[in-house]
């Protein structure tokens, strides 16, 4: 996957479309991508009420290559 690839992400039930903005490889062999999601009012909501209900936030800023998937 490369910088302009689509992907998707499924978390909690919400299903997620973007483009993949940016790619680096880590120490660890894993390599990460930032992604410019489309619609993100579901997904912020969802996330909110998480954090809220839970404590613990999981907010990225970047997805391990596992996390996406090329459309």
């Amino acid at each position: 996957m490369e910088p302009g690839d689509n992907v998707w992400n499924a978390w909690h039930g919400i299903l997620r479309f973007g483009t993949i903005t940016s790619r680096r490889k880590d120490d660890d062999g894993w390599t990460y991508f930032k992604v410019n999601w489309g619609n993100k009012k579901s997904y912020l909501d969802r996330l909110r009420n998480h954090t809220m209900l839970c404590g613990d936030d999981h907010t990225l800023e970047e997805y391990r290559a596992d996390q996406i998937h090329p459309t």
